[in-house]
């Protein structure tokens, strides 16, 4: 007793109008991700098409995401991590694999999900990461399909790494990645191999595709190799800025006339070494960093 509907009587005997052209352009804006502000007021920071494509299309193709990876999707949607899980496979045909609602914290549903789903690329907090690896603390080489770990957000311990070899997948490609909010995910990468023995910290690295990454003095002045300033970022990837907030737009996006550019005024503080990469030493304010979130005290 169910009607049945056939599409083909459905047709139309006369073309239907045609749909009006979408007119877009790259500095269109693409979304809006709230960050802590110094004053308790979230910032809303807005990326437009050009920044997010830099950086979704330079990781894609730095570390040959294709269309027989599988990425593991563990951000919200509030944390711009999750911008890369949304979009990125997709422009390669690649596939989004994501824990069930309510288990994003869940190891244990984890290793069911990725073995399931013959997850090859990770991309989470190192918070993370080292829940994965104690759930593993008696195993060895449990991902045979997992060859690429990005960890961003926070500082990556440094036993991390060998552990990751160890109980997950001994030829697996991490990288370490950080950037800011203001900077459309990650400006700045490092290849993680051996961890020597006299690193206090994960290298920060340098800088990705069209974002050139500086550490400035208060002159904004580029600081003598191993001295302390501003880590600064230019390039392609800065937001336009902050929504409806001119002042603090102002005085995060600057004008730096050695190079010409307008640059986005992290608040971290670092050093180059010799050979031009980039030390993360902190932060210059009360900014800390709880799952990837920054986080003001005051609020």
């Amino acid at each position: 007793s169910l009607p049945v509907l056939i599409i083909d009587d459905g047709m139309l005997d006369t073309p239907a109008a045609p749909l009006p052209e979408v007119a877009g352009d790259v500095t269109d804006l693409a979304y809006i991700i709230f960050t802590s502000g110094s004053t308790g007021t979230p910032k809303g920071v807005m990326i437009d098409h050009r920044a997010a494509m830099n950086t979704l299309e330079d990781i894609n193709e730095r570390f040959g995401l294709n269309a027989q990876d599988r990425v593991f999707g563990l951000s919200s949607l509030s944390f711009d991590l999750s911008v890369y899980d949304a979009f990125a496979p997709f422009m390669v045909g690649a596939a989004l694999v994501l824990p069930e609602a309510g288990r994003e914290k869940d190891p244990r549903h984890w290793q069911t999900v990725m073995a399931h789903g013959h997850v090859s690329v990770w991309n989470a907090v190192p918070a993370l990461m080292q829940m994965l690896c104690e759930y593993h603390s008696g195993d060895r080489m449990s991902y045979p399909t997992l060859r690429l770990a990005l960890l961003s957000g926070d500082w990556i311990p440094l036993t991390l790494p060998e552990q990751m070899r160890e109980r997950l997948n001994e030829t697996m490609d991490i990288i370490s990645l950080g950037g800011a909010t203001e900077c459309a995910i990650w400006s700045v990468y490092y290849p993680i191999g051996e961890v020597e023995s006299t690193w206090t910290s994960i290298p920060y690295g340098r800088g990705l595709r069209n974002q050139p990454v500086y550490v400035l003095n208060a002159q904004l002045e580029e600081c003598p190799v191993g001295v302390e300033g501003e880590i600064c970022i230019g390039g392609m990837g800065l937001a336009q800025g902050y929504l409806n907030d001119a002042e603090k737009t102002a005085a995060s996006f600057v004008w730096r006339e050695a190079s010409g550019e307008r640059i986005y005024r992290t608040g971290d503080r670092g050093r180059y070494f010799a050979d031009g990469q980039v030390a993360f030493l902190g932060r210059n304010d009360t900014q800390v960093k709880v799952n990837g979130y920054r986080i003001e005290l005051g609020e």
